[in-house]
C-alpha cells in the first residue's frame, strides 16, 4: 500500500539505503531482487560495493520507481501482490526492506519469494517491531495506539511483527533462519542497549531484521 504522506521521490521515505544490510550480502556477481526498492538507494550501494551484477526492483510509487530504473536492470511498477514473477530458482538474494508490513498477505509473498531464490539463496527481511516500548506504553497507559504518517505505526501498515513472528514467517516458507538482528536507533537507546547487554533490545528496537536461506 502506498503511503500518501510521501509523494516526493527524494523524501527520506524513499531514499533510505539500509547500509546495515550490506554485510549480509556477499561480494560477487549476485543477482538481486529488491522488493519495495523505492528510489534505488539500496541497489546503488550494492553496485558500488561489488555485491550485484543484476538488479531487479519493484516499487509502487512511480516517480521513485523511475529514479530506481536508472540503476536497476528492470523495475516493476505497482502492487507486488498483484504481479506474477517468472523467476524460479533465479535470485541469489531477495530484499524485502520495509514492504511486507504493507501487504495484505505477507506470508504468501514470502512463499513466492522462496520459489524465486536459487538453492542456497537468501531472503533479507526488515519489518517494524511492534514490541517497541513506545507502542506498549501507549497500550498500557491509554489502551490504544495512534497511527501516524511514518514509523512503526505508519497508517499504511496492515501487518505487525515481533522478532519471533518474523522468524516464524520465514520458517513456514521453508527457509532456514541464520541471522536475526534487532535494529536500535538513537544514541541513548543504543547506549542503554549496550549497558544492559541487550537484555531489553526487543523493546528498544524499532525494526526487526531477519535473514533466511533456501535449502
Amino acid at each position: 500500500m502506498q503511503n500518501a504522506a510521501f509523494q516526493e521521490s527524494d523524501s527520506e521515505y524513499y531514499t533510505r539505503d539500509k547500509a546495515w544490510m550490506l554485510p549480509l550480502i556477499k561480494q560477487g556477481p549476485n543477482v538481486v531482487f529488491d522488493l519495495g526498492c523505492a528510489s534505488g538507494r539500496v541497489g546503488q550501494k550494492l553496485v558500488a560495493t561489488g555485491r550485484a551484477k543484476e538488479l531487479v526492483g519493484a516499487e509502487i510509487f512511480p516517480p521513485a520507481a523511475e529514479e530506481a530504473a536508472r540503476i536497476y536492470d528492470k523495475v516493476y511498477v505497482g502492487d507486488v501482490e498483484g504481479m506474477t514473477f517468472d523467476y524460479d530458482d533465479y535470485f541469489d538474494y531477495v530484499i524485502c526492506g520495509d514492504i511486507l508490513e504493507h501487504l495484505k498477505d505477507p506470508y504468501q509473498m514470502v512463499r513466492k519469494i522462496s520459489k524465486m531464490l536459487k538453492p542456497g539463496g537468501s531472503l533479507l527481511v526488515c519489518v517494524p517491531n511492534i514490541r517497541n516500548f513506545r507502542v506498549l506504553k501507549d497500550l498500557l497507559q491509554h489502551g490504544e495506539w495512534h497511527y501516524v504518517s511514518s514509523g512503526i505505526l505508519d497508517s499504511t501498515h496492515l501487518r505487525f511483527f515481533t522478532r519471533r513472528s518474523c522468524r516464524r514467517m520465514l520458517e513456514e516458507a521453508g527457509l532456514h533462519v541464520y541471522h536475526e538482528h534487532m535494529v536500535v536507533y538513537g544514541t541513548k537507546k543504543t547506549l542503554l542497549n549496550r549497558i544492559t547487554f541487550g537484555l531489553f533490545k526487543e523493546f528498544l528496537a524499532t525494526q526487526v531484521f531477519c535473514c533466511g536461506k533456501k535449502a
